[in-house]
């Protein structure tokens, strides 16, 4: 699937995108082919379906057609950050910076560092975070953000409406979603079950529709993960080590319309 970097870069790629400065200390570069293919959007959104890590999305590829077509298209690699757990990976995606740098050890926790959220702010502009109740996606990203959205159902589904509500009505510039349904059914089975794929490929068409429309509003896209997930026996997922199952993520993106 490519080339490996680091998620740390992601933060000031999305600020590049959007023609604003980094994070304060976000110090690592940014990714210059997404910059190259997105610059200039007015806004942008990150789609990130939680645990999709390259491990499992490499064995269930073929049963999300529409993700592995837009990673035929363009396609790297991200290495989180430890601990490779959620909390810690999406703070890095919107700081720039390790667990060292953030202070984010659990959704309560509060950044010790500037953000893209603050950045958007200063420069004018609103963001958005979203994610089910009692998931990172709402408790620290949209806690974080101006426009908080939280699925109360506890589905995807409606985390995908009351994102693209979002976009609809207030035009952020900048989204992060989390889609967290993944990482439970990776959790319930574990990635080389069977039984994830009812739930990857919803998760491909929420996906499809997402992007089908946030385009058509003026977002660029970037669609990545906080970490994968490794076989447990006797069954089941776990992460938040260093190997390569937990750590390593793909990363896609799609220009705005």
């Amino acid at each position: 699937m490519g080339c490996k970097y680091s998620l740390t870069q992601l933060a000031r790629t999305i600020a590049e995108v959007l023609r604003l400065p980094a994070p304060a200390q976000a110090d690592s570069p940014a990714l210059d082919g997404i910059v190259a293919d997105l610059q200039g959007a007015a806004r942008l959104a990150v789609l990130a379906p939680d645990a999709l890590g390259v491990h499992p999305f490499s064995l269930w590829r073929h049963e999300m057609p529409f993700l592995d077509g837009l990673h035929r298209q363009h396609s790297l690699v991200l290495r989180g950050v430890m601990p490779t757990i959620t909390p810690v990976n999406f703070a890095t995606m919107v700081s720039g910076l390790d667990q060292r740098g953030h202070g984010i050890q659990s959704f309560d926790g509060e950044f010790q560092c500037e953000t893209l959220f603050d950045v958007v702010r200063a420069h004018g502009g609103q963001s958005a975070g979203v994610g089910q109740k009692g998931y990172t996606g709402s408790k620290l990203l949209g806690r974080n953000a101006d426009l908080w959205g939280t699925a109360e159902s506890n589905t995807d589904a409606e985390v995908e409406q009351i994102a693209l509500g979002f976009a609809r009505e207030h035009r952020p510039q900048f989204i992060i979603v989390q889609l967290g349904t993944t990482d439970d059914v990776l959790h319930k089975y574990g990635p080389s079950s069977p039984e994830v794929v009812p739930v990857f490929r919803e998760t491909d068409a929420i996906l499809r529709r997402m992007i089908g429309e946030l385009t058509a509003l003026g977002y660029a896209i970037i669609i990545t993960s906080d970490h994968g997930q490794h076989d447990v026996e006797p069954a089941g997922g776990s992460h938040g080590l260093e190997q390569d199952e937990d750590a390593l993520v793909p990363c896609t993106w799609v220009a705005a319309g």
